[in-house]
């Protein structure tokens, strides 16, 4: 009978032990990104997205990305908090940018095509690399690039500083491709995104292109273009260049192609909106319409990202406005539903699965992270479990 107490007393205090080994990650090392759908289109440009859109969310040491709630396909919500109305986006978040607070989202981790959002990734990771005032001259085939157009002439000379105000003004893929060449070329430019993408940790991510066009295993996620958007704001030459209300492409001798008028294309947002900080949105057939964007409100800067949205009953920027007052009218004190988190860095990173032979192979730099904190807790459980053992031993001792 004393013996079969002590089996009792040793269960429960295994049962204590138990949840700190449970928050390890059930299975082995993750993809990161994870595998990219399988097309439905011929098309370079894909017209039919995927209905299922393979969902992220877990980092390379197999644990979710800035909490479990964000998991969800649905909307994520503070609690008793009612949905807000007229979002068409089949993912969306809101988030205090300078905090890292999630506020509210839906779907944060569904990886969709990103369209012309994705040209915040590439002036995140192009921007430190080349100096405003370089000249470059464009090449035919990035002049010819099919889609939006700031008007680049072939053989034309144009400074960094022009090429960038083409890229966030009117969204120009000429603009995009030609900024690529002038950091080493289209595939070398790509693998930096990826790269960037990786140190942000935006591990939903996988970039095919500079400029955004569609690539069916180019995906992302409202997670990650929040990440990305913060990023961003972190460069006041971003800010600038986005914020610009007109810019001038010069004229060129070549073809005497006169000078080019570029008008911001989110002019509306940035002069009609209280706080109205910076955007960016894209539209492809796959890709539907997206957004990004940022508010200053109650002295806090939120992001807004819109996936895979429709511009009625409301256009994007005022669905995101309208996001954005929604969530500064929540309760004082309404608890996050989760937070833009660092990067994890740990051994367990693989490149991306995926079938197609020109993608790069990118992977995490190793460091110990990601399990550590739990195997410490797990071993100090089982030392206070061996203790506790040992004195229950030695009391039945002295009483046998």
């Amino acid at each position: 009978m004393r013996f079969r107490g002590l089996a009792a007393i040793l269960a429960a205090l295994t049962l204590v032990a138990a949840p700190a080994a449970a928050a390890a990650p059930v299975s082995g090392p993750h993809v990161v990104p994870p595998p990219a759908p399988r097309p439905t289109d011929s098309g370079n440009s894909p017209a039919v997205p995927d209905p299922h859109p393979p969902r992220g969310g877990i980092g390379p040491d197999g644990r979710p990305v800035g909490g479990a709630a964000l998991l969800s396909r649905g909307l994520v919500l503070p609690t008793a908090a009612t949905a807000p109305t007229n979002v068409t986006a089949r993912s969306w978040i809101v988030v205090d940018l300078d905090s890292g607070a999630i506020v509210a989202a839906r779907d944060p981790h569904g990886r969709y095509q990103p369209a012309s959002i994705l040209k915040l990734l590439t002036t995140v990771t192009l921007l430190p690399l080349l100096p405003g005032d370089r000249r470059v001259t464009v090449t035919r085939r990035a002049a010819q690039t099919e889609g939006s157009h700031a008007g680049l002439v072939p053989g034309g000379t144009y400074s960094i500083d022009q090429l960038f105000r083409g890229l966030l003004l009117v969204s120009g893929n000429d603009a995009a491709e030609a900024l690529a060449d002038a950091a080493g070329g289209r595939e070398h430019t790509v693998a930096l995104m990826n790269a960037e993408a990786l140190r942000l940790g935006a591990y939903d991510t996988y970039s095919q292109t500079p400029s955004g066009l569609d690539g069916w295993q180019q995906l992302t996620s409202a997670y990650d273009m929040a990440l990305v958007l913060r990023a961003a704001l972190a460069q006041p030459r971003f800010v600038a260049y986005d914020r610009a209300a007109h810019a001038v492409l010069p004229v060129q001798q070549v073809n005497g192609f006169g000078p080019v008028q570029l008008y911001n294309q989110n002019e509306q947002f940035l002069t009609t909106v209280k706080g109205a900080l910076v955007a960016k949105t894209g539209y492809t057939d796959a890709a539907q319409h997206t957004f990004v964007g940022a508010i200053t409100r109650d002295g806090h800067r939120y992001g807004v990202v819109l996936m895979r949205a429709q511009r009625w009953p409301l256009d994007q920027w005022q669905q995101a406005t309208a996001l954005v007052r929604w969530a500064t009218h929540l309760p004082a004190g309404t608890a996050p539903v989760g937070r833009l988190v660092s990067p994890v860095l740990t051994s367990a990173a693989h490149p991306s699965t995926s079938t197609d032979a020109r993608d790069p192979k990118h992977g995490v730099p190793t460091s110990a992270g990601g399990g550590t904190g739990t195997t410490v807790i797990a071993l100090g459980a089982a030392v206070v479990l061996f203790a506790l053992g040992t004195l229950v031993l030695r009391r039945y001792a002295r009483r046998s």
